[in-house]
């Protein structure tokens, strides 16, 4: 199958039209002189197929030309020099306008209105004594002229600039715009990372101790192993609904008031569930924080007590300090098992605990304490609602 031909470029048909223009134009101008005058247009027709590409040659070719052509007589008339001045503009345009360098363009410009001039100022000296009425009017009309050409060069070089410079923004657009994609993709697969492995990481923790402990008490104390069959379901269960909860964030983009389905009561209840004796201290009324704020403090207190589940020894405890603050939410999380000065292994969950509270422009801190281990948060609320 036959492709499509490609669209001509629009340049290309007006270096055609203006060939064909000045080898008509000289044909017709120098009648009395038609092979010559046809000649000379053809060559020049020739070389102005090249004016985009290399106007510098171009003039000189132009140039040259015309100097060779200037000299002939023809019945003892010297040919009309009008049409060697239409040629030096065509090639006087193309150099200003598209000459890489615009001092090049300049002193070209200037050469060829210097050719232009001895053009001109020939007619009036042909007598032998120069004719000033005429000789003025030669120098103004090639002024004139000359600005004419001038403005128009410049005019098409300050637009192809522009446009260059337009294409140029429009690439850097698209170019940042891809970056902030890949960002924004990267930065949501960290996200939901951080968030199955925070829910992964504390279900499978509570269920795997409790587990093992069930299986010690089933000898012993039936009444403990149900008690961790329970915990292991309703731990499973909790896990299947936050996970479900991340799914909806992730389809509907929404904050589903996590606010309110992330409570840091949630989190201590769940960890007193699986055994974790935990003093809860809660200072100031809690705002209306903005849904990612509230995730954040709801994760690191729920991971600070995963640890402390994990790490603290056969009965866990732990203190845990809410303080809300005018522009803040403070969190003292720390243990009272057998401590230590080496952070849980992995080190997964401090990354991503960090990571929580860095996001929203906080700080964080985890090291072992005098009585096991301490985790403490800052995160400020901006754009929380204070409440009446």
């Amino acid at each position: 199958m036959s492709s499509l031909p490609r669209r001509l470029d629009p340049g290309v048909l007006v270096d055609v039209a203006v060939s064909v223009s000045v080898a008509v134009l000289s044909t017709w101008w120098w009648h009395q002189f038609r092979l010559g005058g046809l000649s000379y247009g053809m060559l020049v027709g020739v070389a102005l197929m090249w004016r985009r590409h290399r106007p510098v040659a171009v003039l000189a070719v132009v140039a040259a030309l015309s100097a060779a052509v200037a000299p002939i007589e023809v019945g003892g008339t010297q040919l009309h020099s009008g049409m060697l001045l239409v040629a030096l503009a065509v090639a006087t345009h193309a150099v200003v306008a598209h000459a890489a360098s615009l001092r090049t363009a300049a002193g070209c410009a200037v050469a060829a209105l210097l050719a232009g001039a001895v053009l001109v100022v020939r007619p009036s000296t042909e007598s032998g004594s120069i004719d000033l009425v005429d000789l003025g009017s030669a120098v103004t009309d090639l002024a004139a002229f000359a600005g004419v050409v001038w403005a128009a060069a410049l005019s098409v070089r300050f637009f192809r600039q522009q446009r260059v410079t337009a294409e140029e923004r429009r690439g850097n657009a698209e170019r940042e715009r891809t970056q902030l994609t890949r960002v924004a993709v990267a930065e949501e697969r960290a996200r939901i990372a951080r968030e199955l492995h925070d829910i992964v990481a504390h279900s499978l923790s509570v269920i795997v101790l409790q587990a093992n402990g069930g299986e010690y008490a089933f000898d012993h104390d039936p009444g403990r192993a149900r008690e961790a069959l329970r915990t292991i379901g309703a731990t499973g269960g909790d896990a299947l609904d936050e996970i479900r909860h991340l799914v909806q964030i992730l389809r509907d983009d929404d904050d589903h008031e996590p606010s309110r389905v992330y409570a840091v009561t949630s989190a201590v209840e769940r960890a007193r569930a699986a055994g974790v004796a935990v003093d809860l201290s809660v200072d100031g009324t809690p705002p209306e924080v903005p849904g990612g704020v509230a995730l954040a403090v709801y994760r690191i207190v729920q991971e600070s007590l995963t640890n402390t589940l994990k790490h603290a020894g056969p009965a866990p405890s732990a203190t845990v300090r809410v303080v809300y603050r005018p522009g803040a939410v403070e969190l003292d999380v720390t243990d009272t098992g057998a401590g230590g000065t080496t952070p849980p292994a992995g080190g997964h969950g401090l990354v991503g605990m960090r990571e929580r509270a860095t996001l929203y422009g906080g700080t964080f801190d985890a090291g072992p304490s005098l009585a096991g281990w301490r985790v403490r948060a800052r995160i400020p609320l901006a754009g929380a609602a204070v409440p009446a």
